[in-house]
């Protein structure tokens, strides 16, 4: 190709200091490059369908090309045999492809003529899905394919570019479900917010040509499995039963493949805590549920206020020279506490205690912390304990924390048991590097006592 480019490029050159030349451009260009036919979306292609009774259609585009694209044209689309599919791609690539049988298909067209003025044309096929259902199933080792080759006895085909080789990976049936399903957990402080409502989207992932319609239930035992598998030790529960109202069926009309279920919780008949209600879509009068986003774990945390920390003071079993506990209620994320390092030679091993003297007596809800900022290469601090103590002398540990993550994100972890105190101590347990450990910020939230 590059050859006959650089003959082509010097022919004109030619042709533009002779101007009494017999040549002309149209003898300079080879007759078979006047008009050239391809595929423009050719190439192998997956294909997933719907277990539905309608007919899937496949559709992909002849174009005309070359030097002289206002000329007519005609091409014809076949199906490969078996014969050249084993030649051209089962044995060289060492995989069994096996062509679908004609009751799979319907090729819509077998001839593509162009006019003049006509730069491409459409082509289509449509498979069948109930068909296709059980020929995957008669052999699930093999791949099922269906290749389609453009040819042409008048004009130019594109050798890379004439064939569209579709492989059915399989048939699967429709599902609905909620578009999101991570834990999006809010926050509310305690006593400032009444009404709470959630709108949540449900969708159905095919064009909807029918009327939907399920039930909606609480699933009471995701929050205790949730709770056991979460890293990060939460402690949800679930939401009472008398503080929230759902629908208990929806509908999902034709044409349309959305939805919003709508939930209200009535937030000032919360307590303290962190609440989680499993939603979940249940027998739907068509197809199936999503299994991976058929529960939406709406979760929402009530928080005391965060106790302010102008009066505090900080203590740490180790330190790194001045990266010292009071770093830890500057308000400053840049800034660090640090255990002791080997330069030093008075490392201390875990576990590393940070003591605070609120100088209050508060009843502790919820703790927070943050690893350092400046370094994100070294956010040591990894998980421990909560204790908490009326005099700085004796403790009671009221919640843990692990998998502390590695960001610059406050987190916040609810106390297992709300106690009364004028102090809290945080005791390091695990590093993520060694014994190393250090912390960026750290806060408590609680209620004050009231003073008689």
């Amino acid at each position: 190709m590059k050859i006959k480019a650089l003959l082509l490029a010097g022919s004109l050159s030619l042709l533009g200091a002779c101007n009494e030349s017999e040549y002309d451009l149209e003898n300079l260009v080879p007759e078979e490059y006047h008009k050239i036919l391809y595929v423009k979306n050719s190439g192998k292609q997956e294909v997933t369908l719907f277990d539905v009774e309608d007919d899937y259609t496949c559709t992909f585009s002849v174009v005309k090309s070359g030097s002289e694209p206002n000329q007519t044209a005609g091409a014809s689309i076949r199906i490969l045999t078996q014969q050249e599919v084993d030649d051209k791609y089962s044995t060289p690539e060492n995989v069994a492809y096996k062509i679908i049988g004609e009751n799979c298909y319907s090729l819509g067209t077998t001839q593509v003529n162009f006019s003049a003025a006509e730069r491409y044309k459409i082509a289509g096929i449509s498979l069948k899905p109930q068909q296709l259902k059980t020929t995957l199933a008669s052999d699930t080792e093999a791949k099922w394919v269906l290749p389609l080759r453009v040819t042409s006895k008048t004009d130019s085909i594109s050798a890379d570019k004439n064939e569209v080789f579709l492989q059915i990976v399989d048939v699967v049936t429709p599902t609905i479900g909620f578009v999101d399903v991570a834990v999006n957990r809010k926050d509310y402080n305690y006593g400032e917010v009444s009404t709470i409502t959630e709108n949540i989207s449900i969708v159905l992932d095919i064009s909807n040509k029918w009327n939907l319609g399920w039930k909606i239930e609480v699933d009471a035992s995701y929050v205790a499995t949730y709770n056991a598998e979460n890293a990060n030790g939460t402690q949800f529960q679930l939401l009472p039963v008398e503080t929230y109202t759902l629908p208990d069926t929806m509908t999902l009309s034709s044409g349309t493949t959305t939805t919003q279920l709508t939930a209200t919780i009535a937030g000032d008949k919360l307590e303290l805590g962190s609440y989680m209600l499993p939603i979940r879509i249940k027998n739907p009068s068509q197809f199936a549920v999503s299994s991976t986003k058929g529960v939406y774990p709406l979760a929402i945390r009530i928080l005391a206020q965060e106790i302010g920390r102008s009066e505090w003071t900080a203590e740490a079993n180790t330190v790194d020279g001045g990266n010292t506990a009071a770093n830890l209620l500057d308000g400053n994320t840049n800034t660090e506490w640090q255990s002791a390092w080997d330069w030093q030679g008075a490392v201390v091993g875990l576990p590393h205690v940070l003591t605070f003297d609120t100088k209050g007596e508060y009843t502790f809800t919820h703790f927070a912390l943050c690893q350092r900022n400046n370094n994100p290469d070294y956010m040591d601090t990894k998980a421990g304990k909560f204790y908490v103590s009326s005099d700085g002398e004796n403790w009671e540990q009221v919640g843990v924390f692990d998998n502390l993550h590695k960001s610059t994100d406050r987190h916040i972890f609810a106390v297992d048991v709300q106690k009364k105190g004028r102090y809290f101590k945080v005791e390091i347990t695990e590093s993520y590097r060694s014994t190393y450990t250090n912390l960026g910020e750290v806060y408590a939230y609680g209620l004050q006592d009231e003073v008689e």
